[in-house]
């Protein structure tokens, strides 16, 4: 008498197996809406430091900087935002975990796409934590990259938001992008990188979600990611021209140079 053969098991599969679809698109949704809005945002902001400030310290990208300190849920908006930056490089990582290029074999213009996006988002997440670390929470990192940044200064030197605050945004942008050239390299390479990252990730994405099926409608929606790209790179460019072209001896105010000579000792004699 035959028996039956036994019928495989298949193994259980984890959690990132069972929700694959979910967290795919999680991931993808992500880096488009809250951190890719955000590069916008953040990129004219800083674009604004090309126009300099007038002789009594105010400067237009002062008053975009005060306006986005002045939002009552500000907190919440950075926790959001952290979040969604750690959320989409931890499931980055794991997609990318066990990739090998294979662009010498199928040299193909989507191939190298595939292939610089996983190169920016690596080198987008070590500027990213180089840029919150030495800017945000005022990190001197290894005791030779000193980058201050406040967001405003009383006269005094000391944290604070009455009107007798020294505008300071600018100021000390500037001296963090005159310390050295190796900053202006880093946050080229570091914007560049994550510039590309986004626009093309953009591009993905829509594919990703269907919404450009066909070659055409590929071909269209990447000139706008293209434009997109070009776009974000001229306020890159004009935030660091303004930066390096800012005169922290000429332009600044008596209050402001104060304020410097306070935070950053010797700061005229760099």
């Amino acid at each position: 008498m035959s028996h039956p053969a036994p019928t495989a098991v298949a193994a259980p599969q984890s959690f990132f197996q069972r929700h694959h679809f979910l967290l795919r698109r999680l991931h993808s949704l992500s880096g488009i809406v809250p951190v890719g809005l955000f590069v916008i945002v953040h990129l004219f902001t800083n674009a604004q430091l090309i126009w300099g400030q007038s002789a009594d310290g105010n400067a237009n990208f002062q008053h975009e900087v005060d306006f986005i300190h002045s939002t009552p849920a500000l907190l919440f908006v950075e926790l959001a935002l952290w979040g969604s930056i750690a959320f989409h490089a931890i499931l980055g990582i794991g997609y990318m975990t066990g990739w090998v290029p294979n662009v010498r074999h199928y040299p193909y213009p989507e191939n190298w796409r595939y292939l610089l996006q996983r190169i920016t988002a690596w080198i987008a997440l070590v500027f990213i934590i180089i840029h919150i670390a030495t800017l945000r929470w005022r990190i001197n990192l290894i005791g030779i990259w000193d980058t201050p940044f406040f967001h405003r200064l009383t006269a005094g030197g000391e944290p604070g938001h009455s009107m007798d605050d020294v505008p300071m945004s600018l100021p000390l942008t500037a001296y963090a992008m005159q310390y050295s050239w190796a900053v202006v390299a880093v946050y080229l390479i570091g914007v560049s990188a994550t510039i590309y990252h986004w626009c093309n990730g953009l591009w993905t994405a829509a594919i990703t979600w269907g919404a450009t099926i066909t070659k055409a409608a590929q071909k269209r929606w990447g000139l706008v990611c293209a434009g997109l790209a070009v776009a974000l790179t001229v306020f890159m460019l004009a935030a660091i021209i303004g930066a390096l072209r800012f005169d922290l001896k000429s332009a600044t105010t008596e209050q402001q140079r104060a304020a410097l000579t306070q935070i950053v000792p010797g700061w005229d004699k760099k």
